[in-house]
């Protein structure tokens, strides 16, 4: 009996404790916490509600943020500097991303600058005791510098576009990096010859080498346009005093002071050089020279330019002080005058122009491709120019950054345009549709219907073959945008007309009706309110569906086309194996700028949708 009464006792307690804890403790808790969500329930109004629930979503305010911050970058830094679509520099061609191409050692400043010489991403320094420096994005293995480098006494070092040679005080010449055209080992034929006649300048080009032996001859190997540089009349050679090397040329300055270009003859660096700078009556001291063009200085501080008319090598600007040098890189001309003031003209696409402020004595000025170093009097270097691409460069030599923002204006604002007006047709029609009913919203429906049943891609490519050649890049994009707006609202009318249904019916558009309020008043004031929600919902997520179909059509080369840069069109060049392994960088950035846009959006838009949703506001 006793044994029983203890369990009866442990049956009672425990059902007082089950109950007392639906009243106090833990629970009674929870239920203040609920009493007072519920009164700012009651307070909030439904929009700062679903804000509020909005902002609680952490997944959909990461998105937020990045779908500003990639708006920003894109649309504020594409504007910062001038954009030329139609610019490229083949030299440039699929370099891979990297930074610091002006970074000077600071071993060579320490021991001091004899020359620096610059190839397309890197520049090599000699100094004043003889040791080899190099810096920038190594290229073809030039940073890997031969032993006997090392082991010898160098007296000059220059580079090409991708290789190096340097000289030793033994007349040796020593190459590497790119030897695609055997440009960095010496010919046999003309080994002979230098080392009988001795080395006076050593100098490289794309793909080729030069010497200038101490008896004013000059020999080329390399590349094929070497052939037509060693083609020099005999009334030259044996005259040449310095050269300067270009892309298709090499000017040679002759003993008399006249100058003579050899290479490619049709060039009009070639055939424009003046009489004047011919036939004795300019004393020319010093030149440089691009690629369609060249400018001399006589000995008076003058300057005489020549080449194509549209040359930038003819735009010299107003000077007012007698010259003492010039020299030049793959675009610009840098000039010097007795001053020791510098002035830049040409082409500015990687700030060759830009000249430091804290540039004031020159002691020394090395131009060369697209890098300027100037040491000044007190031994220090002053840096300029093209300093790395950040993402790398494409199979035209431009820079992927560049591009990609360019590109992303593009697909941005073609995928906005586009569901604008897919949501004001669909809201429309569905509004029309669902709100009267009957014979006119089974007309529109079927209508909405024929219109989804049109083969999407089909339907753009044939579009896309029927335009005339002379269309603009900005009517192709208008009609872009159309196509996607017009084929699109069928799905966002069916979703309203269906929210309608249901909205029409309720007492409160009964009233408005009984009212006399017009049908108008009531569609736009009364019904479309309360479905505005999952017409936001659909914008965002039709917006990263535009994204998409926008990329996916450039891609197929339908859409936004060359010059012209999108992110669809930068990845229909990265179509080869060679690409995909090689060149990452070309597919790699564009393929996530679309990811990236894609799934912030739609992150952004289930955060809307699950803010406007009343279940979730219960939670």
């Amino acid at each position: 009996m006793k044994k029983n009464d203890n369990q009866l006792f442990r049956y009672l307690k425990s059902f007082g404790s089950t109950i007392a804890s639906l009243f106090v403790g833990g629970k009674a808790k929870q239920q203040k916490t609920a009493k007072t969500l519920l009164e700012e329930e009651a307070i909030a109004s439904p929009s700062k509600t679903a804000l509020r629930n909005f902002l609680r979503n952490k997944l959909a305010m990461i998105g937020l943020i990045a779908f500003v911050v990639l708006m920003l970058v894109v649309f504020i830094g594409g504007n910062l500097r001038p954009y030329d679509a139609y610019y490229q520099q083949p030299v440039l061609r699929n370099i891979g991303p990297g930074y610091g191409y002006l970074n000077v050692p600071n071993d060579l400043k320490e021991e001091g600058i004899e020359s620096i010489s610059s190839g397309i991403t890197f520049s090599v320094g000699l100094s004043q005791e003889g040791k080899v420096y190099i810096w920038g994005k190594d290229y073809d293995n030039v940073f890997s510098i031969p032993e006997e480098v090392h082991n010898s006494d160098i007296e000059q070092v220059v580079s090409g576009d991708r290789h190096i040679i340097a000289l030793t005080a033994d007349d040796e010449i020593i190459g590497w990096g790119n030897q695609g055209h055997a440009q960095t080992s010496l010919p046999f034929e003309i080994q002979q010859p230098i080392r009988t006649q001795g080395i006076k300048k050593i100098g490289a080009g794309d793909q080729y080498s030069i010497v200038l032996t101490d008896t004013g001859n000059v020999y080329a190997w390399g590349s094929t346009l070497a052939n037509n540089l060693n083609r020099i009349p005999d009334r030259i050679q044996g005259r040449v005093v310095d050269f300067v090397t270009s892309a298709l040329n090499v000017g040679l300055l002759l003993d008399d002071g006249t100058i003579d270009v050899i290479g490619v003859i049709g060039n009009p660096v070639a055939t424009g050089v003046p009489e004047s700078l011919q036939d004795g009556s300019v004393n020319v001291v010093d030149f440089a020279m691009l690629g369609d063009g060249g400018v001399a200085l006589d000995d008076q501080g003058e300057l005489h330019a020549w080449g194509q008319s549209i040359s930038v090598a003819r735009k010299i600007p107003e000077i007012d002080v007698p010259i003492a040098s010039i020299t030049n890189g793959r675009e610009h001309i840098i000039a010097t005058d007795i001053n020791g003031d510098l002035h830049t003209w040409g082409n500015n696409h990687y700030t060759q122009l830009d000249v430091p402020d804290s540039v004031d004595s020159v002691s020394m000025v090395y131009a060369d491709y697209f890098q300027n170093y100037v040491v000044d009097e007190d031994g220090e270097v002053h840096a300029w120019g093209n300093n790395g691409f950040i993402l790398g460069t494409d199979n035209f030599g431009r820079d992927l950054f560049e591009r990609l923002l360019q590109g992303g204006k593009v697909t941005l604002t073609v995928g906005a345009v586009a569901v604008v007006i897919q949501v004001f047709l669909g809201v429309i029609v569905g509004m029309i549709a669902g709100f009267y009913g009957g014979r006119l919203d089974n007309f529109l429906m079927r209508f909405a219907e024929i219109i989804s049943s049109f083969p999407f891609y089909p339907l753009v490519i044939t579009l896309s073959a029927m335009l005339p050649r002379n269309v603009t890049q900005q009517q192709r994009l208008f009609l872009i945008m159309l196509i996607l707006g017009i084929l699109g609202w069928p799905s966002i009318a069916r979703l309203v007309r269906g929210q309608i249904l249901a909205e029409r019916e309720k007492d409160f558009v009964l009233a408005a009706k009984a009212l006399g309020i017009k049908e108008g008043n009531i569609i736009l004031k009364h019904i479309l309110p309360n479905v505005i929600n999952i017409v936001i919902v659909q914008m965002t997520l039709g917006y990263a569906g535009n994204l998409l179909t926008e990329a996916g059509l450039s891609f197929l080369g339908f859409g936004v086309v060359a010059p012209y840069s999108s992110w669809g069109n930068m990845l229909t060049g990265a179509q080869s194996t060679t690409v995909m392994e090689s060149y990452w960088w070309r597919w790699v950035f564009p393929a996530l700028a679309v990811f990236i846009a894609a799934l912030t959006i739609n992150l952004v838009g289930d955060g809307i949708r699950d803010a406007l949703d009343p279940k979730a506001n219960e939670k």
